[in-house]
């Protein structure tokens, strides 16, 4: 028993396991975000449902968390990270829209939710009220 219990907390890289909730309200807020970011897009400027944004949002919020106490996946995250955006053939909105999620995924993977929420409540309010062209 003591030898699964020290594979368990060798495997969690220093991470309590009482931060879990934290973890998961971080996955949650950075999916909400890029959601409600996603439908102020669509709404505003007429263009298709974007698609993955969602989930992208979550899976930097992911990267975030697991690297911000590690400097070698912090690197591999942003490598990664690079090498998708190299992939994308984005212009206009959707590079706006694709960088937003980004940040949401970024804000929230690091522990900031309360100003994520701001920044995407301003963000939001910017998108809906100035008159922005495609």
């Amino acid at each position: 028993m003591q030898l699964i219990k020290d594979l368990l907390i060798d495997s969690m890289n220093g991470f309590s396991p009482r931060f879990i909730p934290f973890f998961l309200l971080q996955l949650l807020c950075a999916g909400l975000f890029a959601y409600i970011l996603q439908k102020i897009f669509v709404r505003k400027f007429n263009i298709p449902k974007i698609q993955g944004y969602l989930l992208i949002a979550v899976i930097v919020a992911i990267v975030t968390t697991l690297s911000k106490n590690s400097l070698p996946m912090a690197v591999i995250g942003a490598a990664t990270l690079l090498l998708f955006l190299k992939d994308k053939e984005l212009k206009g909105v959707e590079l706006i829209a694709f960088i937003a999620t980004i940040a949401v995924g970024f804000g929230c993977g690091s522990g900031s939710i309360v100003q994520t929420l701001i920044g995407t409540c301003i963000l939001g309010l910017i998108i809906v009220f100035l008159p922005l062209r495609e």
